[in-house]
Formats: structure tokens, sequence, C-alpha cells
């Protein structure tokens, strides 16, 4: 049964962007694409052939992820983020550590504790494990401290059956105008790795999607952008804005109309109050499916090339939109409900600053009852 909504993602779109990301990039620097979250709710499945034939890695939050990228045919380097020590212990994980060594994803090392595992699972799969140690360098979240780096790296050195092919952290405030933390964090990693015998023979890394564009300097020998792959501006505040084509538009189709009288009330709460006789229209989206709450009588939408407000509250799997400008609407007529236009009211952007939050969370909360379909 089709589904009642769409999101259109265009493969032209994400080859733009991964080219104008490239053009950033001096020679032998690899592009590592991050396609976690479902390609930030872009669809995995529907990207992967343009993903795959344009980067060079792809990255991954989650074991299943992971595997789910080989399960898929893909069959080049895989960099799974979430380390050993998130495993919680059972069985069923330890063997989806061997599973993802097996199956040649690199993994992420941030202490000494979870070498055992990794170790005793690449003996079980009978190959050596790939690891990437991350370092701390200054944002506070995962990572081993910097100044450990140096004795991790020569503990996993010493294990027969891991090897380490990289070292990488990741940076803050990249995305803001004032760079000196993000240069700092630079800094911090390369005296890191420094103390700890050089990046000879290893994957250096640092730059996501801001610094790709914004700090050369961060560049090394990959970077992983993530945000921009898809068309979005990692915030207002860089120094260099990409002409970066949003990938996405999401459409539905309108499941009722009705005319209403002047001040009839609509809603949960009856929030809203029309002022005139008016035609309103039904269009299956909600909540449930990423269009936040928060929207309630405060976005458009797009019939026939018209700009619609949205009418009361957003409910769980629908919203109300004021036809009454759009006289020619009828029942099946497409709804645009984000626009892939970044200067459009309800563009993926727009869309977030009215919810106060960034672009990622717009895509990465579009639910699983919207259709993704690749486009040219």
């Amino acid at each position: 049964m089709e589904s009642f909504l769409t999101a259109e993602v265009s493969a032209s779109a994400v080859r733009w962007n991964l080219a104008l990301l490239r053009e950033r990039l001096s020679r032998g620097c690899k592009l590592c694409a991050v396609v976690k979250a479902d390609c930030y709710g872009h669809g995995l499945r529907a990207l992967l052939g343009v993903l795959a034939a344009e980067a060079d890695w792809l990255a991954v939050a989650t074991p299943q992820e992971a595997l789910l990228l080989r399960r898929l045919g893909y069959r080049r380097g895989i960099l799974m983020f979430f380390s050993a020590c998130a495993q919680d212990g059972s069985g069923g994980a330890r063997e989806a550590l061997e599973d993802l060594i097996a199956r040649e994803v690199t993994l992420t090392v941030v202490s000494a504790a979870e070498l055992d595992a990794v170790e005793a699972a690449a003996v079980r799969a009978g190959r050596p494990a790939a690891v990437h140690v991350k370092v701390d360098s200054g944002m506070g979240r995962s990572g081993t401290p910097a100044e450990d780096l140096a004795a991790l790296v020569a503990e996993v050195r010493r294990r027969k059956a891991v090897t380490l092919t990289g070292v990488y952290s990741h940076l803050a405030t990249a995305d803001e105008t004032d760079k000196e933390a993000a240069c700092q964090q630079l800094a911090c990693f390369q005296a890191a790795v420094a103390a700890a015998g050089g990046g000879a023979g290893l994957v250096l890394h640092l730059a996501n999607s801001a610094a790709t564009i914004d700090l050369p300097e961060t560049h090394l020998d990959m970077v992983r952008p993530g945000i921009a792959v898809y068309g979005y501006q990692p915030s207002n505040e860089m120094t260099h804005r990409l002409p970066l084509r949003p990938a996405m538009r999401v459409t539905g189709r309108l499941m009722q109309i009705k005319a209403i009288p002047a001040s009839s009330r609509c809603g949960y709460g009856l929030t809203y109050t029309f002022r005139r006789d008016s035609r309103v229209g039904l269009v299956p989206v909600g909540y449930a499916d990423g269009y936040l709450r928060t929207f309630s009588s405060r976005t458009i939408m797009r019939v026939d090339g018209r700009d619609v407000p949205v009418c009361g509250r957003v409910s769980m799997d629908q919203a109300i939109i004021d036809l009454t400008d759009c006289p020619t609407a009828a029942v099946g007529d497409e709804v645009e409900i984000i626009s892939a236009d970044p200067a459009a009211p309800h563009s993926v952007e727009n869309l977030a600053r009215l919810a106060g939050t960034i672009p990622y969370e717009i895509t990465c909360r579009l639910g699983r009852r919207v259709r993704r379909v690749l486009v040219k």
C-alpha cells in the first residue's frame, strides 16, 4: 500500500554537495560521508548507491547501522563511531562485535579496558580487528583523554589481533564564528598524536561539515561531513557558505476538504479561530511523522503553488490548512509539507529556526511512515 507521505530525496543534490565538499580538499584527503541515523533521516537505502559512488568511506554510529551497510552490499571502508564499550556485554553483543570484525568494519576504541573484548572477538573471527582510537581533544564527550592517548596507542599496538589504522577526534565549535576553541582542539589533537609516536601509517581525521567548509587546516588525512552532504548549512555563523542544495522535499495529499463558517474553531484545545467563512483541508501529517507540534498555527504548506497556513494544533497524524485562497484545490491534490528550496518559509532550515532547533533535528525526526523515494 502506498504511503500517505513521501520524502523525495534528490540524487543530483547529494552529488552536487559532495562535489562542492571535494573541491575544499587537498589531493589525497579522503571524504568519509556520515550516514548514521538513516542518512540523517533521508533514507540510507535510497541514497546508498549515490554515496557509495561518490564517497571514499562511510561512517555510522551503531553496529546495526554498520552491518546493514554490509547486508546492502557496500564493500568499502566503514567507520563505526560507537566504541566497543557501548556494548552491554551480552552474548548477542559479543557476537555482533565478532560479526563487525569479520565484515571488516573499523571499530572505535576509547579505553584499554575494551581491548580485551575486541581482541577476543578478533580471534574468534579469525582476522585482526582494525581500530581507530578516538581522543577527546576538548569537546568533553567520547574519546580517551588527550594525555592518555600515548598509553592507549601503545596498548593497542601490543595486541596481536588488533591493528591500529587511525586516530581521530571531534570538533565542538567549528560551526561558530569564533574559531579559537576549534583551533585549540586541533593543537591538542596534534600534540597528543605526536606524543603517541606520530601519525605515520595512520589515517588522522578531525573535520566535520563545518570544519570541512571553514577550517582547511583541520582536514588532515580525511574529513567526515554529515549535514552538508544532504544540503544544509552547518550554521549561520560560517565564514564560508557553500551553495549547497537541500536534498529533501516532503509531500502528502489532501484527504478531506470542507467549508466552515466564520468564528469556527479547530484542533485540540480549539486554539485557532477562523475570522471569515473558510475552506479548510486535512493533511495526513503530524508529530508522529516528525512534523512538530510546535509548528501549530505558525507554519505554511504549499498547495498549487500557493502558501497556505497551518491552522490550530498539529495532531499526531493530521494537520489542518486554510485553503480559502486556493479555491481550485481538490481532495487528492499534492501538498508540499517541506520544501527543498532553502529560501522557502517551509524549508528545513526555516522550520528549524521556527522550532528553535537545528536542521539535523528536523530531518532526523522524519518518521518511518514517510516513504523515501530517490529522484533525479
